[in-house]
């Protein structure tokens, strides 16, 4: 099999923890590293024995031997390198969110398939053997018909201010850092056609600290959804059907474990039947996400199967509407 030549853009925590499993993925190598600091790059290089290192981004888009590259930059800066690599026909995941807003998105959607190159949203936790178990148990209907969504993730990060979630001008704030966690999980057991949405926040200095979400949709299905970077929240999961429930626990979003609970009635009342659903992983786990992504890409593919294009925007389109109810706005909404 062909050896794949990756390049990473950025070299922040993000960044590393995805060379990390990167390390883990048959035929991958980290050819390049690039970020606007050369010394970074330099660093970076040598902690993962990446043969070559640039000081910008432009500079690693003229590299005729990579296939793949990785974005792992923050989020004002996704439109930009992601509008850069395409430009010069590489395959690029880019982290969530893919843009700042639903225009930006949709735009980078639109290069993609002009260029008719591989483009995907880096949403991570849809990758994960015990979530995919989990969405097995949710769309074969074991606990019965799924009628509700609890789902959240929430964070303290007041412990520096200073850093870019807090700020406005960086396009911070809990939801497009952490809530499109809990909203991509919805729309991937729900569907991504709510009929209602209806949201609340506590907005500080211009960015959502904690907020709140609800879907409902048209048979009566409800997800019902919160996100934090100012506080700590309990940060788990549960799908609730008319039979039983599907279990996640802390750390969810790169989960490890998943949990499928059944209540039978029986002459001595409820008798709650388990299953359990438990596969450790090394490294970051990044290696799931990573060799979804080559094999797309070693098969042709111009998007995933598991984290389509159509969704991505989808997902977009919801987090501004989302920002609107808020009437939080960013420079980008401007454009």
């Amino acid at each position: 099999m062909k050896q794949v030549q990756w390049g990473i853009v950025g070299t922040g925590n993000i960044a590393n923890q995805f060379a990390q499993g990167l390390q883990l993925v048959e035929n991958a190598k980290i050819a390049a590293v690039a970020s606007r600091n050369v010394n970074s790059a330099k660093v970076f290089a040598q902690t993962f024995d990446i043969p070559k290192y640039y000081g910008s981004y432009e500079e690693m888009a003229k590299d005729p031997d990579l296939d793949i590259i990785y974005i792992g930059t923050p989020h004002p800066q996704h439109y930009e390198n992601v509008m850069l690599f395409l430009e010069a026909g590489r395959a690029v995941i880019c982290e969530k969110p893919l843009g700042v807003n639903a225009a930006q998105a949709e735009k980078m959607i639109a290069k993609a398939r002009e260029k008719n190159v591989f483009l995907m949203e880096g949403m991570w936790t849809r990758f994960f053997p015990a979530f995919k178990k989990a969405l097995e148990w949710v769309r074969t209907e074991c606990l019965g018909e799924p009628r509700m969504i609890h789902a959240v993730f929430g964070y303290d990060g007041t412990v520096n201010r200073q850093q870019w979630r807090f700020r406005h001008d960086m396009a911070g704030g809990a939801l497009l850092d952490v809530g499109i966690y809990p909203l991509a999980l919805a729309f991937a057991m729900f569907g991504t056609d709510p009929v209602q949405i209806s949201a609340a926040a506590n907005i500080v200095d211009g960015v959502d600290e904690y907020n709140t979400f609800t879907l409902t949709y048209a048979d009566g299905r409800i997800a019902v959804l919160s996100s934090a970077i100012g506080l700590k929240l309990d940060n788990r999961v549960c799908v609730s059907g008319t039979k039983g429930a599907v279990l996640m626990n802390e750390g969810w979003w790169h989960s490890d474990r998943a949990e499928f609970a059944l209540a039978r009635e029986t002459d001595a009342g409820v008798s709650p039947e388990r299953d359990v659903f438990d596969q450790p992983y090394p490294a970051s786990g990044f290696q799931f996400e990573a060799q979804a992504v080559q094999q797309c890409v070693l098969d042709g593919m111009k998007e995933s199967p598991v984290m389509p294009l159509d969704e991505t925007l989808k997902i977009a389109q919801t987090m501004d509407l989302i920002r609107k109810e808020w009437q939080l706005f960013y420079k980008e909404d401007e454009l």
